[in-house]
């Protein structure tokens, strides 16, 4: 059975991505996995003994933190309660202790809330951002401020270098949602546009779903995430879908900003991000 899971570090901030995470696993029909990343540090005069009942304790009272924060979660939401497991685990690298409880656990896509506060220089500093560019499991980041609604329409941003494979793993995720999906290709002016109606027709083929196409070409001065905002602008999707190259460096990170780690730190639409490593 597929499993879903969302983070939470008890904060307001946190809700958004457990909102999305409940409608998620229920329509999708997953199990539910919340999980919270504490660390404790060992005093140096304690005995092993002692911290390990000051760590049984601090676990017992943080479980009943964490089920009555979810709890207070789900009387504020108009969904069916799902049965969910909620998993605590010890990391001082947050991220580490996300990614390896993940992976140890056949985790299909992991939930997480983002501020989206807007200061690119502060980018690489936020949870959201290194997993994005770290996680070989898709990662969905939900803005903080974000409001549960249906997800009805995906737009899937693509340079088409791989599209059909990364085709694949976004009608995975649509079907079960029975969400409209909208292709974007953004090119700068100088290169090939692609034939629009035989993409299409090829892409539903092989696919047996229904996606439509769109060619945008932008200014070649700006950044091809201005172009997705754009387009997001008028598509008004219920979540974006992009295809990050986890191999780039640092440095062309910041030479080239249009990367999904950017998007997540001020978008204010849901986003599913997947590493085009992963799927080689």
């Amino acid at each position: 059975m597929e499993k879903i899971l969302v983070t939470t570090d008890l904060s307001n901030n946190s809700k958004a991505a457990i909102r999305f995470a409940i409608q998620l696993a229920k329509l999708r029909k997953a199990e539910l996995i919340i999980l919270h990343v504490y660390h404790l540090m060992k005093p140096f005069k304690w005995t092993d003994e002692l911290f390990a009942r000051h760590t049984a304790t601090f676990l017992k009272i943080n479980s009943a933190e964490l089920k009555s924060f979810i709890s207070n979660i789900y009387k504020s939401i108009d969904e069916t309660y799902i049965r969910y497991e909620v998993a605590q685990v010890s990391n001082s690298n947050v991220v580490e202790g996300i990614i390896k409880y993940a992976q140890k656990n056949q985790v299909s896509y992991i939930c997480i809330s983002t501020q989206g506060a807007g200061v690119v220089t502060k980018l690489f500093g936020t949870h959201t951002a290194k997993l994005i560019s770290q996680s070989p499991v898709p990662i969905i980041c939900i803005p903080s401020s974000y409001h549960l609604k249906p997800i009805k329409s995906i737009l899937y941003a693509s340079d088409l270098g791989d599209y059909e494979r990364e085709f694949a793993k976004v009608i995975d995720f649509a079907r079960p949602l029975d969400a409209s999906v909208e292709l974007m290709h953004i090119s700068y002016p100088l290169e090939f546009a692609n034939d629009t109606e035989l993409l299409e027709a090829t892409l539903n083929k092989v696919a047996n779903y229904k996606v439509t196409v769109l060619n945008k070409k932008i200014d070649i001065s700006k950044a091809m995430l201005d172009g997705i905002d754009d387009a997001i602008k008028v598509s008004r999707p219920s979540l974006i879908i992009l295809f990050t190259d986890q191999s780039k460096s640092m440095f062309e990170k910041l030479l080239y900003p249009s990367n999904a780690e950017d998007y997540s730190y001020y978008g204010k639409t849901p986003m599913l991000t997947f590493s085009k490593i992963a799927t080689k």
